[in-house]
């Protein structure tokens, strides 16, 4: 072997030996990397903007593995999770999903709002009215004296009823009248919130009625029954409403 192909094959020996020691070198910083982050594991991420009460499809989403240690703590990892729910609010696509992100779907239907008020227990409500049924809300009003230099006549003292057939979606727990207030020390009874599903005319009647009414109460239907009324019985002013 004469001097040129020695020095060959010592600058090829040096050059594995380099790229021995590069390996070695990089090998041990990804495991030194691997250490440090830890075990991974598969997360929900979204692929596509969601709209509020929308479901989430098997298009919007993918796994994704990121460190256990860095991933959120509420993160969904299995997409069982996605079916019967909702998005809470508005998503962003790349987002993480977890658990406060989804929620139940709204038990109202297109053009409803959930509408709550606060009932009088007294009236027989605690404990008897369950959401799926059907209610009538009635408001009370007193008697007006009108002014009859303005034109306004008077009118007499009526019970009406501002909602036929409303639906029950959630019922509260009762608890005592606001504090403060001199009914509440006069009449020191309970209130339970009742939540319905309303139309734009029905939450209208019913917040005029809060603000208005002497008395707001339930009456409880036959299931089944939805509360169809004729104009006529509606109104109560003292008489029979039939006679």
């Amino acid at each position: 072997m004469n001097p040129r192909q020695r020095r060959a094959v010592l600058l090829l020996a040096i050059a594995v030996a380099g790229l021995l020691g590069t390996f070695a070198l990089v090998a041990s910083y990804v495991s030194d990397v691997e250490t440090e982050v830890g075990d991974k594991i598969a997360v929900l991420e979204l692929t596509k903007p969601v709209a509020a009460n929308r479901a989430i499809s098997d298009d919007m989403y993918r796994a994704i593995d990121v460190p256990r240690k860095w991933a959120p703590k509420a993160a969904l990892t299995d997409p069982t999770r996605l079916v019967g729910v909702v998005a809470a609010a508005d998503l962003e696509p790349n987002s993480i999903l977890q658990e406060g992100m989804l929620t139940t779907p709204p038990d109202i239907n297109q053009g409803e709002r959930e509408v709550a008020i606060l009932v009088d227990a007294s009236t027989g409500v605690a404990g008897k009215i369950e959401p799926g049924r059907r209610v009538d809300v009635i408001a009370s009003y007193a008697a007006e004296a009108g002014d009859a230099d303005n034109g306004v006549k008077p009118r007499p003292a009526r019970s009406i009823v501002i909602v036929p057939g409303a639906r029950v979606i959630a019922v509260g727990e009762p608890r005592a009248k606001a504090a403060g207030n001199d009914d509440a020390q006069a009449d020191p009874g309970q209130v339970v919130p009742v939540t319905f599903a309303l139309d734009k005319t029905q939450e209208l009647r019913v917040a005029h009625a809060q603000t208005f009414a002497a008395d707001v109460r339930l009456a409880l239907l036959r299931r089944g029954d939805a509360g169809q009324r004729t104009a006529g019985e509606t109104i109560f002013r003292g008489e029979d409403p039939k006679g």
